[in-house]
């Protein structure tokens, strides 16, 4: 139960703009008048007036037109949760250039619209909408109130959790386990982990690498000589647990996979769907995000050890890291999950229920459910020595041969370390992260199609945003 999480990229860290700051490369429009100071302004003026209109169509004709991003998904995100601005004054306005000082609608809080306006008097380059830098409490204050939104919305059900080190946890929660289930969502309560369980298989490699019955730079072939595939058992554990073994995906989380998930129940299950293709490229020449990499490592971890890996994972990760709640439940015994919510990513008009598009159970790609006061009890067990020592968790929780991935975690170096993990599937989404110079961990959980990933955007731009 693991896509790709949506903020390994652009919603990830976004320390300098929302979605209309990072568009593709604007599309030229045909036009030859020239652009002049009159010109930005009143550009000015159409992007409030769509912007705050709240207008699907509106927004996307705009930031089409102007921007090259015609499905403007990330600006529309944005004016949910910021209810819109007004024009606080006007800062600079010349032939090519506009900076403009605006006043968020929702809560009280200061954005800079910057943009220069291309030779055409139509494109926008440079377009950056940065908020200033809040303090901790009106960061998370901001946050939370972005997530009251959204749950009025319907677009967030679950837990949201922003702890600073050494204070004790203040959770926000909202929704229920169904729209036919009225028990509510606690922190508490165990809810599916998508990509964020990569985390467990990540620590359960590194524990028998320093138990010494699995070396980093060992080929697969080492633990499974009958692998199938030549080609891909020379992929070495390393460049499974960072992405650049060229192992591509599992077959069974999309959607459209609904064959194969009826009779996909195991690690070897897996392997026999998967087992005859060999690498997408060389491996180590390059880094693409894999869930059927991460298989292959659980494929590893029950080898070397004898155990099925969700029986390890549990003995040796959610054990020692109290993670009551926990754990890797079949299809058979979810009644007590919330149920996720989704348009399959806006391909329906609708919100339904995910199940159609679960697996049978969660794997080593991710999926299993947890709490997040699981999560939040798994981040001190690491940082506390308990799981992995000290110079391990260093080693996987920085960038190393990836640029954003270090071994099993998603990984920033820089002014705002950061590790932990994102996860994105159908009707749940997961953001787990641990700001090392901020001594701030975040953890979201939520039934519903990018709420965290848009929940962590929010906060960490309010945190790390613009301060003058």
């Amino acid at each position: 139960m693991a896509l790709r999480p949506l903020y390994l990229t652009a919603l990830l860290l976004a320390s300098t703009a929302p979605a209309a700051a990072r568009p593709e490369p604007a599309q030229k429009l045909a036009s030859s008048a020239p652009a002049t100071a009159a010109t930005a302004a009143a550009i000015l003026q159409q992007w409030l007036t769509a912007f705050n209109s709240g207008d699907k169509a509106a927004i996307q004709a705009f930031y089409g037109s102007h921007l090259g991003d015609a499905d403007a998904l990330l600006a529309r995100y944005l004016r949910t949760e910021t209810c819109g601005f007004d024009l606080v004054r006007t800062e600079r306005s010349d032939d090519r250039t506009m900076s403009a000082l605006l006043s968020q609608r929702c809560f009280p809080a200061l954005f800079r619209l910057t943009y220069d306006v291309a030779a055409d008097g139509v494109t926008l380059e440079n377009f950056k909408l940065i908020p200033f830098a809040m303090s901790e409490t009106r960061a998370r204050a901001a946050t939370e109130d972005i997530a009251a939104r959204l749950a009025d919305a319907d677009e967030f059900a679950g837990v949201l959790i922003i702890a600073a080190d050494g204070q004790a946890p203040r959770p926000f929660s909202r929704g229920t386990i169904s729209r036919q289930n009225a028990a509510p969502i606690t922190p508490d309560t165990p809810m599916f982990l998508a990509s964020a369980g990569k985390m467990f298989t990540g620590v359960s490699i590194l524990q028998l690498v320093e138990a010494g019955k699995v070396e980093l730079d060992a080929p697969l072939s080492r633990y499974l000589p009958d692998y199938p595939n030549a080609e891909m058992a020379r992929v070495t554990i390393r460049q499974l647990l960072s992405h650049r073994g060229g192992t591509g995906e599992d077959g069974i989380l999309r959607r459209e996979n609904g064959a194969n998930r009826q009779w996909v129940r195991t690690i070897t299950d897996l392997i026999t769907l998967n087992g005859a293709r060999g690498p997408d490229f060389p491996p180590g020449s390059k880094e693409d995000y894999s869930n059927y990499g991460f298989i292959l490592l659980g494929a590893v971890i029950e080898r070397v050890t004898g155990q099925d890996y969700q029986d390890y994972v549990a003995q040796h990760v959610f054990v020692p890291a109290a993670m009551t709640h926990a754990g890797y439940p079949d299809l058979e015994h979810i009644a007590d999950i919330p149920v996720g919510y989704t348009t399959f990513f806006e391909a329906e008009p609708n919100t339904i229920p995910n199940t159609e598009a679960l697996p049978w159970r969660g794997s080593a790609a991710g999926g299993g459910v947890a709490s997040a006061n699981d999560l939040l009890r798994f981040f001190e067990a690491l940082k506390a020595g308990n799981l992995l020592s000290p110079s391990t968790l260093a080693l996987a929780t920085v960038p190393g041969d990836t640029s954003w991935y270090g071994l099993g975690f998603v990984a920033q170096a820089g002014a705002n370390p950061l590790w932990g993990h994102g996860g994105s599937s159908y009707g749940m989404s997961v953001a787990a992260q641990n700001f090392t110079a901020a001594g701030t961990t975040f953890v979201c959980l939520a039934a519903r199609d990018a709420a965290c990933d848009r929940l962590i955007e929010a906060w960490d731009r309010r945190s790390f945003g613009l301060i003058d």
